[in-house]
Order: C-alpha cells, then structure tokens, then sequence
C-alpha cells in the first residue's frame, strides 16, 4: 500500500472505537454502522479485515453483530491500517516509482525516506487503545 490513511481505515478506527466501549456481548451491526452513516453492507467490507487479522469475532442472528476478540492495546495505529489496507510500501519513491538503486537516487530521496520513516515511527507508537481515548 501506499502511505496513506483511507476512509476505509478510518472506519475501521471508529467501529473498533465503539465495540471496545460495549464492556459484553455482540455490537449490532447495523447499529455501528448507522453511527459511521454507512450501509450495513459496505460496514461488512470493513470489518471484514478486522475479522481475518483476529481482532473482532463476528457472529449472525438476532444477538449477533461485532466484539473485540483481542486486546486492542496491544496494537498500534500502524497494526490497524496494515490489517486493513495491507502492508506498507517501503520502496516507492515519492513519484509513485520504484526507487531507483542508490547511486541514482530522486532529487527528494533523502528527504523523503526521513518523512516515511518518521511517520512510520509515529503510527507504530501510536497506541490503537490510546487514540480511541480508553486509556488514560
């Protein structure tokens, strides 16, 4: 993936934000998705990672819906857009390109690899449990 925070991650946030604050039980999934203003159906695509990644249990039926099945202050902000957009990419120059070998590198090689790997670092220890403010 490219360095970048979609819509699709930032609901992802959001939802994992208002299943941690359910203390038991299934989150309805048409009520997590009425509070992100998205469709049932388009709230399956996002927590559909999540699934898959181990961090929510989904369940059908009438007591079903969505829970935490993980600790989510055991992750980073950089966990969770990996878990749902894939790994990021750590090779692209800033042009989209792959990075050219070493002894050709862009103009804005340096000073882009420094701002890639400070963000990297800020995701990484952004924790996911302090962003959603369930910590103090």
């Amino acid at each position: 993936m490219q360095l970048e925070f979609t819509r699709k991650s930032e609901l992802a946030l959001r939802a994992l934000g208002i299943i941690s604050r359910t203390s038991e039980g299934f989150v309805n999934g048409p009520e997590i998705a009425n509070a992100l203003s998205i469709s049932p159906h388009y709230l399956t695509t996002v927590m559909a990672p999540l699934s898959r990644a181990g961090w929510v249990r989904s369940a059908t039926g009438p007591t079903g819906g969505y829970r935490l099945s993980t600790d989510i202050s055991n992750y980073s902000v950089l966990d969770l857009v990996e878990s749902i957009e894939g790994a990021i990419d750590k090779e692209s120059c800033m042009h989209g390109d792959l990075m050219r070998p070493i002894q050709e590198p862009c103009a804005l090689h340096e000073p882009w690899t420094r701002a890639r790997e400070a963000l990297l670092k800020e995701l990484e220890t952004a924790n996911l449990a302090e962003v959603l403010g369930l910590q103090p």
